[in-house]
């Protein structure tokens, strides 16, 4: 089970590190990257490939980051790890919660990721500010 803060730190250095991010190569972080992507589609109930695939684009896009990664891929990857599955005429998708509880602890399941980036963002900042000014100092 992947803690909160295990999860706050892997989406910190993956999504809030710089202005560009990739798809992580540790597969904890990996597990963690498509977990906070289902936590972002879990808000719908379920979702049709179109709507689903510019869902994906757009949450990649809300980072202010570039990134190589797209929405095909990372739809076939939460397939493939059991977050999102689909119904029995492929015409509809959804996220497997039971599959995001399985792998994460409840307080996980109950984050915002943006505003876990943008704390994490801004305590980044704070923490260049405090070695500049401290720079100055000498």
């Amino acid at each position: 089970m992947i803690s909160q803060e295990q999860f706050v730190a892997s989406i910190s250095k993956t999504l809030a590190a710089g202005s560009s991010f990739d798809y992580p190569r540790k597969p904890q972080d990996r597990i963690i990257f498509l977990g906070a992507l289902s936590l972002f589609l879990a808000r719908q109930a379920s979702y049709g490939e179109a709507d689903l695939n510019a869902t994906i684009a757009g949450w990649l896009g809300s980072f202010d980051a570039t990134t190589t990664l797209d929405h095909v891929t990372l739809r076939r990857y939460l397939v493939d790890i059991g977050y999102l599955r689909r119904d029995e005429a492929g015409l509809r998708y959804s996220i497997d919660t039971a599959a995001l509880a399985r792998d994460f602890e409840a307080p996980v399941l109950a984050l915002d990721v943006h505003a876990t980036v943008a704390n994490a963002r801004a305590e980044r900042e704070a923490r260049k500010q405090a070695r500049r000014q401290n720079g100055d100092m000498s």
